[in-house]
Parts: structure tokens; C-alpha cells; sequence
């Protein structure tokens, strides 16, 4: 059937691609522990309670049907490989961007090297483009997803460690300005709010609604590493007394874990007309309370707090020189199947970019040329009149040049157009007035995009 996108298929040799349904709960849970744990003797139980958040029917966008099995039917149909699709969206400079998240792709050892995988994202990338998504985002082992159209463009993970043993790094005070409580779904309002403060400075971020907050306040298995553990910093009593408020005012919102012998903080936000500095601060000696509780417990030292913010967090400016060095981060895999489409839909913010900046009105036609495929980009008085095409006599033909999937870093931030060309020196504008716009359309800005699981 054609909302199917094909499936069911035989691959051949008793080898059949189909959706899953709720029944292949248990059996795929157990699939994705066996295939993704590192170590047997420890094996990785959350991802089967994150397989069973997903295919249970309450996830916003994700259910059984999203999961793609391959089955071997000479083999009592077990389970030999599998994907699935979580839809999301993302904001790109405040423009929404429907993308597509494949995630736990995996195939029994015995069955690689049969083309189960590429067969399967065929039909999750149908199905994410019937839902009109632009973007395809997934994260995972190096290099492997550039077989299927992606390139890593997008900057995963990194951030700064706070240490407590590092000298003048805790500092008790007599009485604490705030208190921390875990967070409730009658808080989503508020929690919005301060997600988009945690977002600030974020080329990209997803777009979350009373939906999904519910969904991640409530729902998600608590040992999934992809459930969200939200609590909220309110003045203290004593504070709000001494401000005249009866009640404690919420101030700012941290999401954090336990991971390995840090408290990992994946999510920080404070209100405006608040200090970062001062809610920093205040959750070093909060989170370092907790260590001390876990020892005495657990006999379990902690050495600090890994802010994984990205590499641009406003946290890391307000506690400065206390935070260790910044560690890089990795990156996700992009793919975007239809690039002049995606430059279509991006256009309100890339014609602000250029009335602010030193091309304001620009009128020109700017080829741009990917080896494999060109478009061009028409502007008149500073508005994108056309995303066209035209056809390269030469292969270096165009004004400005982009090898593989290196413009996707370029319009996600990853990396400068001088960084590029000092890799790739076939990524290069031949005269100056392109590379100028460029730098305007597409400026390096980091991302710490918390992706929806």
C-alpha cells in the first residue's frame, strides 16, 4: 500500500523489511541490548527500556509502526535487523524545520554486509519526507552514516568541567539565596520560558510544546538515558521574605544525570533579570552536597560537575576561569535530501542576516556549485527571489564551489568558509563578493540542540 512506503519487502534468502507493531515489543527490546551493549557481561538494560518508550503509543511523534524490522523467516522470523524514526522540530533561527531522527540502527552480526541497513532507511527516509521533513539528523559510530547521504555538520556534545578540588571552587555561604525541587507538569509554562533562555545563543534548537513536556516531565522510563530529569531553582524562603514575596519565585531550571563520577548538566536556563553567575554557583554547592550524600551511601566519589552545554553556553561565561578547558564535541550526522528546497524555507532568516549586515539590499545572482549538482541563489534589494539551477560546462563551473556534504556545515554552523578552505581546497569562491555573502548567509555559531528521543 502506498502509506506503507513499500513495506512489506522481500530481500531475498527468507529476508523480509516490515513495520513493526506493538507485539514485537519484548523481542526488539531484547534485539537493541544485544546488538548496541558494549560489554555482554554489562549489558546496556536502558536501551531496552528506551525501545519500549517508543513503541508503547504515548511518545508525541513515535510509536511501534515507526520501527522498521528486518525478519529472517527461515529463522522462526526473529529479529535481524532494525531502525526507527522520531519526528521532531527543530528551530533554525526561529524558523521551524520538520526533521526526522533515525536512531537505533542495528543488524545481527551474522547479517551485515546485505544491504538490510540501506534498505531500510529507504523506507524511514520516505516516510519522514511524506511528513514534510526537510532535514534527516542522526547520531552515531564515525564515518558509517556517510554512506546514506549524511555528513557530520552539526556540533554534538561538548562542554566544561567544574571541579571541586580545583582551588577557591567552593566557597560555602552562610545561607543559600535559592532551593531546588524536582519539576511538575503544571511547570511547563514556566520550564518553556527558561528552555529558551538555556537555548540562548543557539543557532538551532528543537521546539518543544505542552506535548512533548508533558511527555519528557512524566512518561519516558527514568533509567532511559534519554528521559529528561527536570527540576527547578526557586528563591529561598528566607530571600523571598526578604523581597516581600510570599512564595518562592522560580528562577532558573537544570536538567542533569549521574555519569560515571560527574553530575552531567544537559540543560540550564535562568530567568532574565537573574544572575547566571549566582544560580551557578549556587547549584556547584547544591550538586556537591549531593556527592558528599553519595558517599557516605555509596562510598562513591564525585569529582565535579560536566556542564555539556555545547561550546558556546552562557554558563560557561558567567563561572569563567573556575570551568576547565572546553571539550570539543562531536557532531551529528545531517542529511538534506533537497538543498534548494531547504534554502526555500530558511529564507526569512537568511535575509535578516543580510539587511544586517554590510550588503544590506544586495542584488546579484550567486552560482553555486556542488560537483554533483548546482543551484543558484537570486536576490533583488536584499530579498531571495529565486533558489534555480543551471548547468555546469565545466566541473568547477560556478561561483563559489562546495565538495561532498561540506555546505551542510557551512548552514549549520559548524564551520567557517575559510575553515572549509583550509581543509578542503576545492571548497573555494572564485572571486571575493560571493565569499562575502557567504560569510553573511551562513556565520560559524555553535548549537547544543537537545534532540527529542
Amino acid at each position: 500500500m502506498s502509506n506503507q512506503f513499500g513495506l512489506p519487502k522481500n530481500l531475498g534468502n527468507g529476508l523480509v523489511l516490515r513495520w513493526a507493531t506493538p507485539a514485537d515489543t519484548e523481542e526488539l527490546a531484547e534485539f537493541n541490548v544485544r546488538i548496541h551493549s558494549d560489554d555482554l557481561e554489562k549489558p546496556e538494560t536502558w536501551l531496552a527500556r528506551w525501545t519500549e518508550d517508543l513503541m508503547r503509543g504515548d511518545h508525541p511523534t513515535t510509536s511501534a509502526s515507526d520501527f522498521t524490522l528486518v525478519v529472517d523467516e527461515n529463522a522462526e522470523d526473529k529479529i535481524v535487523s532494525s531502525m526507527n524514526l522520531i519526528s521532531q522540530v527543530w528551530l533554525y533561527e526561529g524558523v521551524p524545520i520538520g526533521v526526522g531522527r533515525p536512531e537505533l540502527v542495528g543488524t545481527n552480526s551474522d547479517y551485515r554486509r546485505r544491504g538490510l541497513v540501506r534498505a531500510q532507511f529507504d523506507a524511514i527516509h520516505a516516510k519522514s519526507a511524506a511528513r514534510g521533513e526537510l532535514v534527516q539528523a542522526i547520531t552515531g559510530i564515525p564515518w558509517y552514516y556517510r554512506q546514506f547521504g549524511y555528513g557530520m555538520a552539526l556540533d554534538l556534545g561538548g562542554g566544561r568541567d567544574f571541579l571541586w578540588d580545583r582551588p577557591g571552587n567552593h566557597k560555602p555561604v552562610e545561607e543559600e539565596a535559592y532551593r531546588i525541587r524536582p519539576a511538575k507538569v503544571a511547570d511547563w509554562p514556566i520550564l518553556q520560558t527558561l528552555y529558551e533562555a538555556h537555548n540562548r545563543g543557539s543557532l538551532l534548537s528543537r521546539a518543544r510544546d505542552e506535548a512533548s513536556w508533558r511527555y519528557e516531565l512524566t512518561i519516558p522510563h527514568p533509567t532511559s538515558i534519554y528521559a529528561r530529569h527536570f527540576y527547578m531553582v526557586e528563591t529561598a524562603a528566607s530571600a523571598s521574605l526578604s523581597t516581600g514575596v510570599a512564595n518562592p519565585q522560580p528562577v532558573a531550571y537544570v536538567e542533569y544525570k549521574q555519569f560515571g563520577n560527574t553530575y552531567f548538566v544537559r540543560e540550564l536556563g535562568v530567568l532574565p533579570g537573574h544572575s547566571w553567575r549566582a544560580v551557578g554557583l549556587f547549584l556547584t554547592r547544591y550538586f556537591k552536597k549531593l556527592a558528599e550524600e553519595l558517599f557516605k551511601e555509596e562510598e562513591k566519589r564525585l569529582r565535579g560537575i560536566h556542564f555539556g552545554l555545547g561550546q558556546g553556553h552562557a554558563i560557561y561565561e558567567a563561572l569563567g576561569r573556575q570551568l576547565e578547558e572546553q571539550r570539543r564535541p562531536y557532531a551529528w550526522y545531517i542529511r538534506v535530501p533537497d538543498l534548494p528546497a531547504f534554502l526555500r524555507h530558511i529564507t526569512p532568516a537568511l535575509e535578516k542576516r543580510l539587511a544586517n549586515s554590510v550588503l544590506a539590499g544586495y542584488s546579484g545572482c550567486c552560482r553555486v556549485n556542488l560537483y554533483k549538482q548546482q543551484f543558484t541563489l537570486v536576490f533583488k534589494d536584499g530579498k531571495l527571489k529565486e533558489v534555480g539551477t543551471y548547468k555546469a560546462k565545466v566541473v568547477d563551473d560556478g561561483d563559489i564551489q562546495f565538495p561532498g556534504t561540506t555546505l551542510l556545515q557551512l548552514i549549520f554552523g559548524q564551520a567557517s568558509l575559510d575553515e572549509l578552505n583550509a581543509i578542503h581546497p576545492d571548497c573555494y569562491s572564485r572571486q571575493p563578493e560571493p565569499a562575502i555573502l557567504f560569510n553573511i548567509l551562513f556565520p560559524k555559531r555553535p548549537s547544543w540542540v537537545v534532540g527529542f528521543g
